[in-house]
């Protein structure tokens, strides 16, 4: 699991020092600094898997995440033409408990980049038996790893096949994949009876594969929903619908994804995200409650938290008190540890971003509520209350 983060110069960050948990809620307004944090280890993954981050470079503009140029990156800020990211890895049972590699990386006016190492390139930084770790399981560099991208695929009509991506367990930054995963690992993957993201709700007990699972928290999310998808392989394509139920009535039959609109189709992959990672899997998900109502939203939360006490690190970027209560719900449900949760809060003063971490207990409670975190309600409520003038 990824311990802590570090940023210098990066972006809106002169610098950050971010400790993460099993599950980590990232909420604050929007431009805070909340997605830069997600992109800095999108950034390693790409940067690794381009070969890249080996030789000393950082990949900006990869399939993950596309920051631009160096001065896009580069603090505005700066004191120095350098930016640095920082992690520390820790590991249950294992020699490499508390890993930390730091990457420099100068930037270059000339040639507008930032790819100039000027400390050690990876292979220098860590020796041989640890690098092989962290190229083979420790996520962003190895291991399993989703990013589900807020700009995510709605309803289509139909969704691409590709055996290279599903072979990695790939459902796409978009979710473009998600049809694909379900049909060929839907049945194969298989979670264990104690496993803490089994729905427990529905009245039939659901079964143990990945497919019924993603069912069962379809109907927690949204009452009555099943999911029907089908391969059509000589064009490379799959086709999805939903059709719906409830108790003493006939089925519907099944509705195309585009007659449903895009709340179902853009938390499907969400869903599968967090049934599908194994543990020591990383999941990035950004908004996942779009497109979605407040129970949805909470349930949503609750999954992510599940998640995380089965061992998967979760980082959210979110804008729904909704979520952050189902992961409070939870914790105070005593299935996600509360030390195993952590919310930030994201502000500006100026270029500069800040962060705020109120810490959460057993019961759920958070020690302090800085000004603008999750607060909306509390001040909409006020002012319709208050005496007309």
């Amino acid at each position: 699991m990824i311990s802590h983060i570090s940023l210098k110069n990066f972006k809106c960050f002169r610098s950050l020092e971010l400790p993460l948990r099993g599950l980590t809620l990232l909420a604050g307004l929007n431009g805070m600094g909340k997605s830069s944090v997600i992109q800095s280890l999108l950034l390693l993954r790409q940067s690794w898997q381009s070969g890249d981050l080996y030789n000393g470079r950082l990949d900006l503009g990869g399939a993950l995440t596309d920051l631009g140029t160096g001065n896009d990156i580069l603090f505005e800020g700066a004191e120095k033409d350098s930016i640095e990211i920082g992690i520390v890895f820790e590991r249950e049972n294992s020699e490499f408990d508390n890993i930390r590699i730091d990457f420099e990386f100068m930037y270059n006016k000339e040639g507008n980049q930032l790819a100039t190492l000027t400390g050690r390139g990876l292979e220098k930084n860590i020796n041989d038996q640890v690098l092989q770790a962290v190229k083979n399981s420790l996520p962003p560099f190895g291991g399993r790893f989703h990013y589900i991208f807020a700009e995510r695929f709605g309803p289509r009509k139909m969704l691409p096949l590709s055996e290279s991506h599903i072979r990695e367990f790939n459902i796409g930054i978009r979710g473009e994949y998600v049809f694909h995963m379900l049909i060929e690992h839907g049945k194969g993957i298989v979670l264990s009876a104690d496993d803490p993201r089994i729905s427990s709700s529905s009245s039939t007990p659901a079964g143990l594969a990945l497919i019924d699972q993603v069912d069962a928290w379809l109907q927690e999310i949204s009452p009555g929903s099943h999911l029907a998808i089908e391969a059509i392989r000589n064009a490379d394509s799959a086709v999805g619908g939903f059709f719906f139920d409830r108790p003493g009535d006939v089925a519907t039959r099944a509705f195309r994804t585009t007659n449903v609109g895009f709340g179902l189709s853009y938390v499907l992959p969400v869903i599968v995200a967090l049934l599908a990672a194994p543990k020591g899997a990383l999941v990035l998900l950004e908004n996942p409650e779009a497109h979605m109502h407040p129970m949805g939203q909470t349930r949503l939360g609750q999954l992510a938290a599940r998640a995380a006490a089965a061992g998967v690190q979760v980082i959210i970027e979110t804008h729904s008190d909704h979520v952050m209560d189902g992961v409070r719900i939870d914790v105070r449900s005593e299935i996600l540890d509360a030390q195993n949760a952590a919310f930030h809060f994201f502000e500006r003063k100026g270029a500069e971003a800040h962060v705020v971490s109120p810490m959460i207990d057993a019961d759920g409670r958070l020690d302090s509520w800085p000004n603008g975190f999750f607060d909306q309600h509390n001040e909409n409520l006020a002012h319709l209350l208050a005496p007309k003038s």
